[in-house]
């Protein structure tokens, strides 16, 4: 079954900054995005690493028009577009941070995985070092509650930890 995500400019503006845009290859076949979010990535204001990748995007990325756009009250342009482009394109989910387009995304009855749950499955995967990214991370304008990254490090410590083998001390073989 091929995997297709449609996402909002959030979790690819912090996924390009912390040098985790890669991982999205490795998680979805295929990333559409519509052109109101490509607008964002493009905006003036934009950091210029950005606007790079987004002038060069991934084999795997493509810019969708929306058939039928409609605003969705209290959300962006981009956000209403990526929830119109993922109920068009049938998607399997929608890629964004925003909590009332997260809540939107929900009630449309779409799943939703920001950029944190992202670097989750790509640590859960083996693609990146999560503690590493999440320090990148905290670099960043990226708004979360401390004590969310606080458990997602902690369960990827857990997990971490149950994926080592466990050493033998030789001096207690007999």
């Amino acid at each position: 079954m091929t995997s297709i995500v449609v996402a909002d400019a959030g979790p690819l503006h912090y996924l390009v900054l912390v040098d985790c845009a890669g991982i999205l290859g490795n998680l979805f076949d295929q990333i559409l995005i519509p052109v109101a979010v490509r607008d964002e990535l493009l905006n003036l204001n934009a950091p210029e690493i950005v606007k790079a990748w987004i002038r060069r995007p991934p084999p795997r990325l493509k810019v969708e028009r929306v058939t039928n756009v409609q605003p969705i009250h209290g959300l962006h342009p981009g956000e209403s577009e990526a929830l119109q482009l993922a109920l068009q394109a049938k998607a399997a989910g929608v890629l964004m941070d925003d909590l009332d387009g997260r809540k939107a995304a929900r009630r449309l009855g779409l799943s939703v995985v920001g950029t944190v749950g992202l670097l989750e499955r790509a640590a859960e995967k083996e693609l990146i070092k999560l503690p590493d990214a999440v320090a990148r991370l905290r670099q960043t304008n990226f708004f979360i509650a401390p004590e969310v990254l606080n458990q997602v490090l902690e369960r990827d410590r857990l997990r971490r930890a149950q994926a080592r083998p466990i050493q033998k001390d030789p001096g207690l073989q007999r």
